[in-house]
């Protein structure tokens, strides 16, 4: 941890401490470390004293319900509606806009927090602790509350090591992801010492899959399509497909990884349907293509190896444009 960013963690942690009253957001369709970021950081404001409030623009995926509080996220935006806050801690947002269109307009507050890991991230905080070279957010995370913990005399509870240890998890693939360091290990190491149980987390995340879940992956892989000689392989999720299937959009996650292991595979993506002539596309890569820069073309943004866009059009054509721009970056 470099100076600059220990810094930057005392100067959030004092000013949560000098504050009473503060909203935490994540982004919309939260994954594990945006949800086990919120949750941690939630338990150790909520024990030194503070009204704290939870925002998801979309609700808790049934993956991460095994985590204490989750039930306590509101994602009903009208119940912020009329209350001010002395700041708004927004997590894992590479941009204000992922947060929905309340957040992103709202000005109920006085201080702006931004705490993320996205390169693309575009400093929309009055105080900005975003770390690019970070596995995740949750990392970030850890760091500010072991500045208040220190400061409180306090330790890190189970239950907030576990939500830690799941947004760790979750964004590192079981530290299988290049993203994962000798400090996400420590951290990690940490988190286990304070009462987080990998096989616990594991087990939740990675082995507990719905058969609904299973029926749309089957549908999804039956569209694998291969391009560039093998180097590109793309799959479709319609509308359809979850109506068939009775599963819910949450439910893709982690579909992307079947095509991006595949030998000889470049860069893999996943167009997702969720609005007539309206797609979301998941991107992943072994390193070759910089798919973040690649969907800032689109408006989106992550990672390299890991970024997403929304793209308006005919499906076709989005796949067309889409496939020859990767061909050219390849």
């Amino acid at each position: 941890m470099s100076t600059e960013a220990k810094v930057l963690a005392q100067k959030i942690a004092g000013i949560l401490e000098s504050s009473q009253n503060i909203l935490m957001t994540i982004h919309e369709s939260p994954d594990g470390d945006a949800v086990g970021s919120v949750l941690a950081l939630h338990g150790v404001l909520k024990l030194i004293g503070k009204n704290v409030v939870m925002f998801s623009p979309d609700v808790i995926p049934m993956k991460l319900r095994f985590l204490s509080d989750w039930d306590a996220i509101l994602i009903d935006e009208k119940k912020l509606h009329g209350k001010e806050f002395d700041v708004l801690l927004m997590l894992d947002c590479g941009d204000k806009a992922r947060s929905g269109k309340y957040i992103h307009g709202t000005k109920s507050y006085k201080t702006l927090i931004n705490i993320d890991h996205h390169i693309s991230n575009d400093m929309f905080g009055d105080v900005n602790y975003v770390d690019a070279k970070a596995s995740c957010t949750a990392e970030k995370v850890y760091e500010v509350i072991k500045e208040l913990i220190k400061n409180s005399k306090l330790i890190i509870p189970p239950d907030v090591a576990t939500a830690l240890l799941t947004g760790i998890y979750d964004d590192t693939g079981g530290m299988r992801y290049i993203s994962t360091t000798s400090h996400t290990l420590n951290i990690a190491a940490d988190l286990v010492d304070s009462g987080a149980n990998c096989a616990f987390v594991s087990e939740n995340l990675f082995f507990s899959v719905s058969r609904e879940k299973m029926e749309l992956t089957s549908h999804v892989l039956s569209t694998l399509t291969f391009e560039a000689e093998g180097k590109i392989a793309h799959m479709v999720m319609t509308k359809k497909d979850l109506e068939t299937t009775g599963a819910f959009a949450e439910d893709s996650e982690g579909m992307i990884d079947f095509p991006r292991s595949i030998y000889g595979v470049e860069v893999a993506f996943l167009i997702k349907e969720v609005a007539h002539d309206k797609y979301k596309l998941s991107f992943r890569s072994r390193g070759t293509v910089d798919v973040n820069k690649f969907c800032s073309n689109y408006g989106g943004g992550g990672h390299k190896v890991a970024a997403g866009c929304t793209i308006s059009g005919k499906l076709d054509d989005i796949k067309k444009d889409v496939v020859n721009g990767l061909r050219k970056a390849l």
